[in-house]
């Protein structure tokens, strides 16, 4: 964490992107459905990808990397959820129409401007994550903004895209993705670079995040929205964080960037007063020197025809420099190196020692000519990837020079950030010419903008004025406003009533009798709520009636019928306590007033279910004060 820092004054910049699944019956370019199971692949295919030039005839240069590291990727392909689109080997259909009118009822939202045609690009990715190597994505608005306590942010712009595939394994050579979710229609929003602190990045979250589920149409759950962060700050460099889920904790990620670009500054300023101007030193192969070595680990990648590769760099005493949250310098130099499949790397800044290395580090000291004022990394493995992981720390350690590199960055669990790749250029970008263009004409978007949503943030307050602050609070939190709104005009009965059904009642029920109240639809809700309006059943009854719906899948009447449930009336009622007054006659006389519990208790058992306690307490009270008197 960041404390009391003038984020003005270092002139912060941030902006982010949200990518949220919608809620669509169909992916966004085949009429494969969208609601995933965990369920085994049907078949197995596997690919190699390379990549294209763009528009402006260049390969941009983060795919270039990924084509580097020559990957294999395979995919795991559903029957249920994958056709030949998913797979590349079929054209895309024409874009989903309900995708395309939430992806610009959402533009309307936002206040974008929508272009007269919508086309279809690719955008070019070769991590693996899709089987064609690239994207598709088409740009519904720009150009729009969002109201906030800490200053409005623009919206630059609201793309509709194709979810990439969903990553299985992931390994150095060889990663695994499940295709079913492939395609799954995707709403990304950009901001501009307006963010003026975390709290208010947090803020921009939280509002796009809300004017999304405001249309009803996104998916929920873990993994169907997620944010990407974009930071700088003067004489930094722009780093964009990737795939991060925590919406609320998203102001911790940006702080920990912050201070990680501090520290590369600080380290900049170290590196010059040392007077060093690049690194000149070549990489080598010392595998020799570590013939014979006790390292476990060393050794038994020597047995498997490994080798050792080091470098010398002008970093003495700043490797284990603390970046941010426990982050050092030598670990984001380790980030390089594990990009190439390693698992990290060793340095002599560390305690060599406790790698039982010392001797050999002593002979690479010796042998590469180190002086004061540097330090010598190793890194071991297979093949070329010792080598071509020391080259990368090489070059981030020339990188370092220069203070904060531009990249692509992952976010992790405690909040820092990991080097994924170089961050993409312009060049990735060409047209689709499978797909024709989308039509916006004017009778299309005067229908999008007569029935645009009311936001949760509105219907909120509208819940308060109906059922009080508290219930609608509840209903928020639950995610249950859309629901009770539903709801609530499909019965005669007080809204406050409705609100704490839906919010208390059903999650007594679902606590207390282990019952998955989330599988009742709007209209067995309605129909269970309108039997006890109308005097049908008890609200003691509700638990057996909606049990029963949930496992058998009737309806409520069905239940009440089968159950021959029904309300008994007062004499009834008051019938069964005369009874039960009389059976227990000894318990009363010995008893008195004390008695009551007991006697409730019987009563109920009786009625079962078929009269409101209020009702059985009230009548008890009445026929026992008499026996008393």
């Amino acid at each position: 964490m960041i404390d009391m820092v003038d984020y003005e004054e270092l002139g912060f910049k941030c902006g982010i992107e949200i990518h949220q699944q919608l809620g669509t019956d169909t992916k966004l370019f085949c009429n494969c459905g969208t609601d995933l199971e965990n369920v085994n692949p049907d078949s197995k295919v596997s690919r190699s990808l390379r990549p294209v030039a763009g528009e402006e005839g260049e390969v941009d240069r983060a795919a270039k990397f990924e084509f580097l590291r020559d990957k294999e990727f395979v995919y795991h392909s559903f029957k249920d959820h994958n056709c030949l689109v998913e797979l590349d080997e079929e054209p895309p259909h024409p874009i989903d129409r309900e995708a395309m009118d939430i992806a610009v009822t959402s533009a309307e939202m936002l206040s974008c401007n929508v272009p007269d045609e919508i086309h279809v690009m690719r955008k070019t990715v070769i991590d693996g994550s899709n089987t064609s190597g690239f994207q598709r994505t088409a740009v519904v608005g720009r150009k729009g903004d969002i109201n906030l306590d800490k200053g409005n942010v623009g919206i630059e712009s609201i793309a509709l895209e194709e979810e990439s595939a969903g990553i299985n394994q992931k390994g150095d050579k060889r990663s695994v993705f499940d295709l079913d979710r492939l395609g799954i229609p995707l709403i990304e929003i950009g901001t501009s670079p307006d963010i003026n602190d975390p709290e208010h990045a947090k803020q921009a979250a939280l509002k796009l995040g809300m004017i999304l589920r405001s249309t009803g149409k996104v998916k929920r759950g873990l993994g169907t929205i997620r944010q990407d962060v974009n930071v700088s700050i003067d004489e930094g460099a722009r780093v964009e964080i990737k795939g991060f889920q925590e919406v609320k904790q998203i102001d911790k990620l940006v702080e920990n960037e912050v201070k990680r670009q501090k520290s590369l500054l600080e380290i900049k300023e170290e590196l010059e007063e040392r007077g060093i101007e690049s690194i000149e030193e070549e990489v080598k192969d010392v595998t020799e020197v570590f013939e014979g070595t006790e390292n476990q680990i060393i050794a038994s990648i020597l047995e498997d025809n490994g080798s050792v590769f080091a470098v010398k760099i002008s970093f003495e005493g700043l490797m284990n420099k603390e970046l941010c949250g426990g982050k050092t310098l030598g670990r984001e130099f380790a980030d390089y190196a594990k990009a190439y499949g390693l698992k990290g790397i060793m340095h002599t800044d560390e305690e060599t020692g406790k790698y039982d290395l010392e001797k050999e580090f002593d002979k690479v000291r010796t042998g590469m000519g180190k002086e004061e004022g540097e330090t010598v990394v190793i890194a071991a493995g297979e093949g070329e990837k010792p080598k071509k992981a020391i080259e990368a720390v090489k070059e981030r350690a020339e990188k370092a020079l220069n203070g904060v590199p531009e990249e692509t960055r992952t976010a992790n669990n405690d909040f820092t950030t990991s080097y994924a790749r170089p961050l993409p250029g312009s060049s990735r970008m060409y047209p689709e010419t499978d797909i024709p263009p989308f039509v916006v004409d004017e009778d299309y978007l005067t229908s999008i903008r007569e029935n645009l949503p009311d936001t949760l943030e509105e219907r909120k307050e509208k819940a308060e004025e109906e059922a009080g602050r508290q219930l609608a609070e509840q209903l928020h939190n639950a995610s249950k406003l859309r629901l009770y709104e539903n709801v609530k005009d499909k019965v005669d009965m007080d809204e406050r009533e409705v609100a704490n059904f839906l919010v208390n009642k059903l999650e007594d029920i679902s606590s207390r009798y282990e019952v998955d109240t989330d599988q009742l639809g709007e209209k067995d809700l309605v129909a269970t709520l309108n039997l006890i309006e109308g005097g049908e059943i008890t609200s003691d009854a509700v638990p057996d009636v909606v049990e029963k719906v949930v496992e058998e899948s009737k309806s409520p009447q069905e239940v009440v019928d089968e159950l021959g449930l029904g309300t008994l009336g007062e004499e009834e009622v008051r019938k069964a306590v005369k009874e039960v007054l009389e059976d227990k006659k000894e318990l009363v006389e010995s008893q008195g007033e004390h008695a009551k519990g007991a006697l409730m208790g019987l009563v109920m058992e009786e009625v079962k279910g078929e009269a409101e306690g209020s009702l059985v307490s009230r009548i008890l009270d009445e026929e026992l004060g008499k026996r008393l008197d």
